[in-house]
């Protein structure tokens, strides 16, 4: 069975690994910390030009700060979680661009993902409004019952109903099931650019 290790422990073996760390591995190390801090920088929008941020590392980390970097934005690339693709993950996309050994093939990729994201949001938004449409059918009837329960006049949305939001977990999860691997691919072959 495969020991599971603290975070103590690991940390633990992540300092006794810089022990025996060489200068280059420490200096390296140091880089690719500064990459990350240009990217979460850049998302933020504090980072205006990546390609003058990226100039100031020393040649000899570029390629390893690059990769780092492209990880940050990466990983705030997904589906959209509402009902637009918010402004932070386009600003990764974009990233992604500035730090592009291959701008043209990135670019591509780009408008791959930008096509993803509409269709996700198509379908999501299409399915979502055929559902509440079949809900507010039986709609009247619940708020009928309801109104005689209570003596009081009832306003009731059809995606406020419990049954509402649980078809529509249901179906926002296959869907997301459906776009999350056409996603990650894109994904990677974006890493290796």
């Amino acid at each position: 069975m495969a020991e599971i290790k603290s975070a103590l422990e690991l940390a633990l073996e992540k300092a006794q690994q810089y022990g025996r760390a060489s200068k280059e591995d420490l200096l390296l190390e140091k880089h690719r910390e500064a990459a990350r801090q240009i990217a979460v920088r850049y998302l933020k929008g504090e980072e205006e030009d990546l390609k003058e941020a990226l100039a100031a590392i020393p040649k000899e980390a570029q390629a390893e700060a690059r990769r780092v970097m492209k990880e940050v934005f990466l990983r705030n690339i997904t589906l959209p979680r509402e009902e637009k693709v918010d402004p932070r993950q386009e600003r990764a996309l974009e990233g992604m661009l500035a730090v592009a050994s291959n701008p043209k093939a990135m670019a591509r990729l780009k408008a791959e993902v930008e096509q993803v994201w509409q269709q996700f949001l198509l379908a999501r938004n299409t399915a979502y409004q055929q559902l509440k449409n079949s809900f507010r059918q039986t709609l009247g009837n619940y708020t009928r019952a309801l109104e005689a329960q209570l003596g009081a006049k009832v306003r009731l949305e059809a995606d406020q109903l419990p049954e509402f939001q649980q078809e529509w977990r249901k179906f926002e999860g296959g869907l997301t099931n459906q776009f999350e691997p056409i996603l990650a691919d894109r994904k990677e072959k974006m890493l290796n650019l």
